[in-house]
């Protein structure tokens, strides 16, 4: 493409210095344009240059037409606004309502085209739109378009600077399901913090649609900016003023609707919490986007109240003391406890998990080794999580809380969105129970807001970034193993009882980097098919085996009770490939929960009383608390009891998608109550009992910046 670029440049350059001498004809370039008309020109010029140097810095993978194409577009673009006025004075000067005519046609042709660009790039079923996406995701582009059309006095730039901004936004949608497999969700807006500090390890490669789509904004752009120009007379201030009236009266009934108008129950705005870019691809970016928003007010339960949920708490928490409770098992543990008072240890592995889900890769892959094939932990098994490839704090705010994601609403980041102050967790329950409380990230406090929430859960200390000068490193990553380290300082520092939370970075997407040592590269062959990414990934997940192998000896010999829990967040992104590949016989709900999965441990340096090792079970993030706790003896808040009661009656496991019942059934979420007994009975209990959790005293939202209010209202 820099090929293609220099020859356009070269003759803009000619032009410009026509334009500015006043030389040559004027009517092929007009002789000194109006600042304004630079400007414009100088807009197309330079996003010209910028992707010639993408180009030259091999970031562009395009065919020849695509390149021309889009050379072409901003090329002509910035030639034909060096005669912008001109050709706006023009239009304006057509016998009325002719211009008025354009004015409004331009904006409908630009919302359109608008969204031809912002879904070409990552959206590859085009043509398979559901008419209510298209028609709103249209409407919703136009709106803003004719809002900022208005208020920046029909000059075509507010509509332009929207255009702009979708585009923006489509070209981080592409980006960002390249990276992870998944769409922007809503809570990602709040999120950019975390995004820029983890985006360094990825390749940012401008593809042919891309580039496609880049000219397609750019011949919309270069239609917005030749509105005619609105006739000179009357008053001028008066016409400033009306239009930003205008402007001002679109944005707040915009407002209103968007408030009082519910796009998935009025519109028919249909998300796949299953698969969201299928959502995302059949209804649009931003009518998926936007329907998320809606979300972030969570769904009280039908015919709830706090009365009812305390009752209900109460019955739940008495059939656990009845049960659960009331075994030798439980009371021995609960002496030991009492008299120990255990260290406690979570270690959340980023992207740690078994691949061998997946058909053993074609047979070429058997998992973590060790992990596999340790037999001494109190409980391991399969850990159904919320998120896939990302979205690590929400499997955090799950095991914390114990609060599920089933009932959160799509796109939702509780970290980001809810002001967490008051809200049961491990870390204040424990705190309460005399343990010194400290939580390590090696990367940005500020990642996902953790430096807002873990005062607020009660966490005395947070280690971030920081304190980790000098550590080990994998691929610019502070390496488990130096957690590890920190950890064991941290236990032979002192004999108090301590609860310490390890949220990891080693194995961070993407896995592209190349920066791995040759000696710990792996090299499977996946039926002919050989994928650097996941052989970097498996190389990291190695890595991590031993590094977690090593902790555990070391927590073997250490003269201090220690339990231990380890388990992944979430699937990496590439492991999405492989369950469509490999396992593609089984359809819905039963496949994606495949992607759902990742491993877990309970391990104790000691011999827990009632307990045995080797046991094998299945649980979800939201009930690891709560196992521990019923495993090692620690006291259990109600809502705990609750969970315990659930998970061994008839719902072991539960997400975002759905639960799982005692047969092994997975349901989808929307299945809950709709019966009044059994899993379905259970789970719609869960999502009472969770409300009141969470919102008995009403919603609060984050504001960030470590301030929280009422930033939309509360629901009382």
């Amino acid at each position: 493409m820099l090929s293609i670029v220099i020859v356009m440049a070269a003759g803009l350059v000619a032009c410009y210095i026509c334009a500015a001498c006043g030389v040559g004809s004027r009517r092929v370039v007009p002789a000194k344009p109006p600042i304004s008309n630079w400007i414009w020109s100088f807009c197309f010029f330079a996003l010209l240059i910028f992707l010639g140097i993408y180009d030259r810095l091999s970031l562009i993978n395009a065919i020849f037409p695509q390149e021309l194409c889009c050379a072409v577009a901003l090329g002509i673009g910035a030639y034909v606004s060096l005669g912008n006025a001109r050709i706006r004075a023009k239009l304006g000067s057509l016998r009325r309502p002719l211009p008025q005519i354009l004015e409004f046609g331009l904006l409908l042709v630009g919302a359109y085209l608008t969204f031809i660009a912002i879904e070409l790039p990552s959206n590859p079923y085009m043509t398979d739109f559901y008419w209510e996406g298209l028609r709103l995701e249209v409407v919703i582009i136009f709106i803003v378009m004719l809002a900022l059309h208005f208020l920046f006095q029909r000059s075509g730039v507010g509509a332009a600077i929207a255009a702009l901004a979708f585009e923006i936004a489509g070209i981080a949608e592409y980006f960002v399901v390249t990276f992870r497999d998944a769409p922007i969700m809503a809570s990602d807006v709040l999120a950019l913090g975390t995004a820029a500090a983890v985006g360094g390890g990825y390749t940012y490669t401008l593809n042919g649609s891309v580039l496609l789509s880049l000219a397609l904004i750019a011949v919309t752009v270069l239609l917005l900016s030749l509105t005619p120009l609105v006739a000179k007379g009357g008053h001028r201030a008066r016409r400033v003023i009306v239009n930003l009236v205008v402007g001002a009266a679109i944005v707040a009934g915009s407002a209103v609707g968007f408030k009082y108008v519910s796009f998935a129950d009025d519109i028919g705005i249909w998300y796949n919490a299953w698969i969201p870019l299928d959502s995302y691809w059949r209804e649009g970016f931003v009518s998926s986007f936007l329907t998320q928003v809606q979300s972030f007010s969570p769904k009280e339960p039908e015919g709830y109240s706090n009365e009812k949920a305390e009752d209900l708490l109460s019955s739940y928490a008495a059939t656990y003391d009845a049960t659960l409770d009331s075994t030798e098992e439980r009371k021995a543990a609960e002496t030991q406890y009492n008299e120990i008072k255990p260290t406690v240890v979570f270690v959340m592995n980023e992207s740690f998990s078994d691949l061998s889900i997946y058909d053993d890769l074609a047979g070429s892959y058997t998992g973590p080794n060790w992990f596999n094939s340790f037999d001494g932990a109190l409980s391991k098994g399969t850990l159904y999580v919320s998120p896939f490839g990302g979205g690590t704090c929400n499997s955090e705010w799950e095991f914390l809380t114990g609060c599920s994601m089933a009932y959160m609403g799509s796109g939702v980041y509780p970290y980001m969105v809810y002001d967490m102050t008051g809200v049961e967790n491990l870390a204040a329950d424990l705190k309460q129970e005399g343990y010194d409380t400290l939580a390590m990230h090696p990367n940005l406090a500020t990642n996902w807001y953790r430096n807002i929430v873990y005062p607020t859960f009660g966490f005395d200390t947070f280690l971030d970034i920081s304190d980790f000068t000098g550590a080990s490193k994998l691929r610019n990553m502070v390496t488990d193993e130096a957690t590890y380290d920190k950890i064991y300082e941290e236990l032979t520092s002192t004999d108090d009882s301590q609860f310490i939370l390890d949220v990891t970075m080693q194995n961070h997407g993407g896995y592209d980097t190349g920066a791995l040592p040759a000696s710990m590269m792996k090299d499977y062959d996946v039926d002919g098919y050989d994928n650097s990414e996941l052989n970097e990934y498996l190389a990291l997940i190695d890595e991590s085996d031993r590094a977690l192998e090593s902790f555990v000896e070391k927590l073997s010999t250490l003269d201090k009770p220690v339990v231990l829990v380890f388990f992944g967040d979430h699937q990496p992104s590439i492991a999405s490939f492989y369950n469509d590949w490999l396992t593609p016989d089984d359809n819905g709900l039963v496949h994606q929960e495949r992607a759902h999965t990742t491993s877990y441990m309970i391990y104790a340096n000691y011999d827990v009383a009632g307990a045995t090792t080797g046991n094998v079970e299945i649980s979800s993030t939201n009930y690891l608390a709560a196992d521990l706790a019923q495993l090692i003896g620690m006291p259990l808040t109600d809502y705990q009891k609750a969970e315990l009661v659930m998970q061994t009656t008839d719902v072991p496991a539960i997400n975002a998608l759905g639960y799982q019942d005692a047969d092994g059934t997975w349901h989808d979420i929307s299945e809950a109550g709709s019966s009044s007994t059994g899993a379905a009975k259970l789970a719609s209990d869960l999502q009472t009992l969770q409300y009141y959790q969470l919102f008995s005293d009403g919603v609060h939202y984050q504001t960030g910046s470590g301030y929280s209010g009422d930033v939309w209202g509360r629901l009382d």
